[in-house]
């Protein structure tokens, strides 16, 4: 049955004003936007928003005012993880006070657990103290160096986790995800985290997505989605090629900090990223200004600020 996330969800960015400090007033324009483009979730404290370089004080002000901005409307899932056990179970019972649909955590990423029974034991205290809460576990190997299987994972957490609901998998091990996706036939969400292989994912079976371009594209991935699932494969295929370009497109400037600048582009200034990730110069974002051009993905049109 499909669980509490399930769909096009974005991986929103943390707003900062331009000296580097939180600027919780932009949260209402971001909700403004994934509205406008139809999306209903929201994940809250993730990659996309640097939810390492931000304190305890922040992570949890940034949950709060997503509460207070997402009223009935939008589903809030909020990443807790952290390196220290006793400061994720903090976040967690935070989140779980301030009323969100779903905690993720992702794994520790300095001493890393070294197996699979090391991750499952890491989180079993996380998710009892969130439960009934569900619970997600966020596989991002590229990032968090913590490289395992998912498949395993389920295997070993099903029993452990009884408000285990599913995985962010932002991974691009494809048999790992095709064997998450079947288990417990269908048992278990999973919100694949690859915007470029998107298609994929869908063709697999997932039946829900967590990513970061969807912050101002959603309506574009949506009709992806809605060509595949009529069977207009040649439609979604396309849309899919473009979307795969821009995402290279933005990984050519650095990922995160250019995809934070469309956010200005499109009329919803989340600031700079924290060091020690650069932010573009004004050239580069002239730049990427005139490259973006070539593509009609955007939910609403660009702007270049003076």
């Amino acid at each position: 049955m499909p669980g509490i996330l399930t769909g096009l969800i974005p991986a929103c960015h943390t707003p900062f004003d331009r000296d580097g400090r939180l600027n919780l007033a932009i949260v209402e324009q971001q909700a403004a936007l994934f509205r406008d483009s139809g999306l209903k979730g929201v994940f809250v404290a993730g990659t996309t928003g640097e939810f390492a370089s931000l304190t305890l004080d922040e992570r949890m002000a940034l949950c709060e005012r997503w509460m207070e901005v997402a009223g009935d409307t939008m589903r809030v899932a909020v990443q807790v993880g952290h390196n220290g056990l006793a400061d994720a179970l903090e976040l967690a019972a935070h989140a779980r006070r301030a009323g969100v649909a779903a905690v993720a955590i992702a794994p520790p990423s300095y001493f890393k657990p070294a197996t699979v029974q090391d991750l499952v034991d890491f989180c079993v205290p996380i998710a009892a103290l969130v439960e009934p809460l569900p619970f997600y576990y966020y596989h991002i190997p590229c990032m968090s160096g913590v490289r395992l299987s998912m498949t395993e994972f389920l295997h070993e957490a099903r029993f452990k986790i009884p408000n285990l609901r599913g995985l962010k998998y932002s991974h691009d091990d494809l048999v790992d995800l095709q064997g998450c996706v079947a288990f417990g036939n269908g048992a278990y969400d999973v919100l694949f985290g690859f915007d470029e292989a998107l298609l994929a994912g869908l063709c697999l079976g997932v039946k829900g997505a967590v990513g970061a371009t969807y912050n101002f594209a959603g309506r574009y991935y949506l009709r992806l989605i809605r060509a595949f699932e009529s069977g207009d494969l040649a439609a979604a295929r396309a849309a899919q090629f473009q979307a795969t370009e821009l995402v290279k497109t933005l990984a050519s400037f650095g990922f995160l900090a250019a995809s934070k600048a469309i956010m200005s582009l499109v009329g919803v200034d989340c600031g700079p990223v924290r060091p020690p990730i650069r932010n573009l110069t004004p050239p580069q974002l002239d730049s990427l200004f005139d490259k973006l051009g070539a593509f009609d993905v955007f939910t609403r049109p660009l702007k270049l600020l003076s």
